[in-house]
C-alpha cells in the first residue's frame, strides 16, 4: 500500500511515518478503497 500511495500520490513512505497514527489510518483506509475501486474496474474492463 505504501507504495502504491508514493506512486501515485508522491507521498513518500518517510513522509507517512511522520505523520500521526490517525492519519496513517486514514490515509491506508482510504488506499484501500481506492486499490479495490481499480481491481473493480480492472474486472469490468475484462469482461468486455
Amino acid at each position: 500500500m505504501l507504495y502504491s500511495m508514493w506512486v501515485q500520490h508522491n507521498l513518500r513512505p518517510g513522509l507517512f511515518w511522520q505523520l500521526p497514527r490517525g492519519e496513517q489510518l486514514l490515509l491506508l483506509a482510504f488506499t484501500d478503497i481506492e486499490l479495490e475501486q481499480m481491481e473493480k474496474a480492472r474486472r469490468e474492463v475484462a469482461k468486455r
